[in-house]
């Protein structure tokens, strides 16, 4: 189970930092990379449920997934021959319906096969970010001397890697996610999860200066492709211990004071990139923060869901999870930042990501008072 989170965040880790370089180099401004890439979230709002609805009815979600994977690869080895803007937008479009639905029925397929050593899932879950890891390292230095405009080649061979690493889950395995029929109606109506959603939403909104334009913004302050791709890799090394310390954090502290933790800590991240981009060291520690705004903030996810949906509908409610946050969140970020930084600044779409995050903390301050029960 460890390969598939591997090769899928390699993938990852590729496409995130230089994804918006290869448009940049296809000659798109500021306000176009960001519809593009509001388009890549918009699909995520379509894409996971409707893959989690046929998983959970069917209890066969691998098949599924080697499926998708497939056609992505195909749709990555197209962007060569895409002209103009609504080419690359078309065949994003596609590739992201498919690609944004593989994680959250991979996570509920693996919290399935766990049960009750849930919090065993932090320690798999690291291995993807090893694989952010060496593929951002590898493609700053690599893209730099192969050109950028060979990305979709290597993209490519990162998705089929992806699929490679799920033909050792057998049938067995691919059946362990079936459960009974989904109540997500109930679900929806706890107050607890509306909160939670619109936690999502924010969060996400908020990364859409970094998830989109980060490697764009150190270009502009002179970084070079190296260290751009080392301060990628540096933010997921230091989620890493997040991981690690998964059981032992989710079981000393609430998992409302680790959400305003994890939030805050998102602000502080932003404010300091705005603040600081030209200081190799405050972006160092800017990154470090991703311990906590992804980290730490991905596991608090997780375990609710597992808490808060039922088991039949647990693939449903990890796809509305990213649906609503990276997809909605994803879209409106993505959006608001390709704005901010053509018409006021760079720096102004980090500072306006840090106001985001900040409405986010005060609504987990005071929204999600009773939480720590679900989880103990």
């Amino acid at each position: 189970m460890a390969g598939g989170y591997f090769w899928y965040f390699a993938t990852v880790g590729l496409f995130a930092p230089y994804w918006p370089v290869y448009l940049e180099h296809r000659g798109l401004d500021a306000v176009a990379i960001g519809f593009v890439m509001s388009v890549f979230a918009a699909m995520r709002v379509l894409g996971p449920p409707l893959y989690a609805h046929w998983a959970d009815a069917s209890g066969r979600p691998l098949v599924l997934l080697r499926a998708a994977l497939l056609v992505a690869a195909g749709c990555a080895l197209a962007f060569p021959w895409v002209g103009g803007l609504w080419g690359i937008v078309v065949v994003l479009a596609v590739y992201s319906a498919l690609w944004n639905g593989v994680m959250s029925l991979y996570d509920a397929h693996v919290l399935g096969r766990l049960g009750s050593d849930a919090p065993r899932y932090g320690r798999l879950r690291l291995w993807g970010s090893v694989g952010f890891i060496v593929a951002s390292m590898a493609a700053g230095p690599g893209l730099e001397r192969a050109g950028i405009e060979v990305l979709p080649w290597v993209w490519a061979v990162l998705v089929g890697l992806t699929w490679t690493s799920l033909l050792g889950l057998g049938p067995g395995e691919a059946a362990a996610g079936r459960g009974t029929p989904a109540a997500i109606g109930d679900a929806l109506r706890d107050r607890r999860v509306q909160v939670f959603l619109v936690l999502s939403f924010l969060m996400l909104a908020s990364h859409g200066a970094y998830y989109n334009f980060f490697s764009l913004y150190l270009e502009r302050q002179g970084y070079g492709g190296a260290a751009i791709g080392a301060y990628w890799a540096w933010g997921v090394t230091a989620e890493i211990g997040i991981f690690l310390a998964a059981p032992q954090l989710l079981r000393r502290f609430p998992i409302r004071r680790l959400l305003i933790a994890a939030l805050a800590a998102t602000a502080l991240r932003w404010w300091v990139l705005a603040a600081w981009p030209g200081s190799p060291l405050m972006v160092f520690l800017a990154q470090t923060l991703h311990l906590a705004s992804f980290g730490m903030f991905h596991l608090c996810s997780v375990s609710l869901v597992q808490a808060l949906f039922p088991r039949g509908a647990s693939a449903r409610g990890q796809a509305l999870h990213a649906s609503i946050g990276f997809g909605l969140g994803g879209v409106v970020g993505a959006l608001v930042a390709g704005w901010v930084w053509q018409e006021v600044s760079p720096e102004a779409a980090f500072m306006a990501c840090a106001g985001i995050a900040l409405l986010a903390m005060t609504v987990a301050a005071a929204g999600l008072r009773d939480l720590p029960a679900i989880i103990r």
